[in-house]
């Protein structure tokens, strides 16, 4: 005899991650996707060369201010911090086959849409870890320390010399130590350093970032479509195809620093 088919309830995915710490900017389906070409970020938050402390004589007044002939003129005078390239649009999808008969054809759809529901953060994440890691590098040599204890402190020097809050992100493989370390603290579903910037455990930085905690500004930014469920018929095989896709974009306005863990 065959056995009973039973069809497993739907489920959410799992609360936290990187997309439940992403201010969302949902594209109606009659709006354009203007993220699709990509956005860059800009602000005013990360001063470069634009801040100093006069230490001149109060009574005097400095030579006029010649950068190259006189680099270190006390004239106040500076350079914007600079702006990071422009983040680009991930495309995620989800696919999903049976018969062309008209039950199968419903569940084909809504399958395609579940697993795209299910999935959509770890791909997101995975692709969104690759930009962290390359503006990583654009800062230079990424220090490497000895364990989680090191890198959080690294990590909360960093931040601190900023002025700002702002986000860790880390593979989730490394929050039982964070938590056995007994560095953090929980509320809901987030998770706070000392200095209280919070922690972002995302399934995609298991691949993603491995050892490496990336810290950036707050808050994320994010542009996304709604799902769309695309159909087809092969009359010929008696095949009926759904897939489910969107568009993604996440971005922010400044790495601030990337430490490793390298016992």
């Amino acid at each position: 005899m065959l056995p009973v088919h039973f069809e497993a309830p739907a489920v959410n995915p799992a609360p936290g991650g990187l997309f439940s710490s992403v201010f969302w900017t949902d594209v109606g389906t009659d709006e354009p996707s203007r993220h699709l070409t990509g956005v860059q970020v800009r602000g005013a938050n990360f001063p470069g060369d634009q801040v100093g402390v006069w230490d001149a004589p109060w009574c005097s007044v400095p030579p006029m201010f010649d950068p190259e002939a006189d680099p270190g003129s006390e004239r106040k005078y500076g350079e914007r911090g600079g702006v990071l390239d422009p983040f680009e649009p991930v495309v995620v999808w989800a696919y999903d086959a049976c018969d062309a008969t008209e039950p199968s054809r419903r569940e084909v759809e809504q399958r395609a849409a579940q697993a795209l529901r299910m999935r959509e953060p770890v791909m997101v994440a995975r692709q969104f870890a690759a930009r962290l890691l390359v503006d990583a590098d654009d800062l230079g040599t990424t220090p490497a320390v000895d364990d989680v204890v090191g890198a959080l402190a690294h990590l909360e020097a960093e931040f601190a010399d900023a002025n700002v809050l702002g986000y860790i992100h880390a593979s989730p493989a490394w929050l039982p130590v964070f938590v056995a370390a007994q560095l953090l603290t929980r509320s809901g579903t987030r998770w706070a350093t000392p200095g209280g910037h919070a922690l972002v455990f995302d399934g995609g930085y298991r691949a993603g970032l491995g050892d490496t905690l990336v810290g950036t500004s707050a808050p994320l930014f994010g542009w996304r479509d709604v799902p769309q469920v695309r159909t087809a018929l092969d009359e010929r095989h008696n095949l009926y195809v759904a897939v489910a896709e969107r568009s993604v974009n996440i971005g922010y306005e400044a790495l601030v620093a990337a430490v490793e863990i390298a016992p």
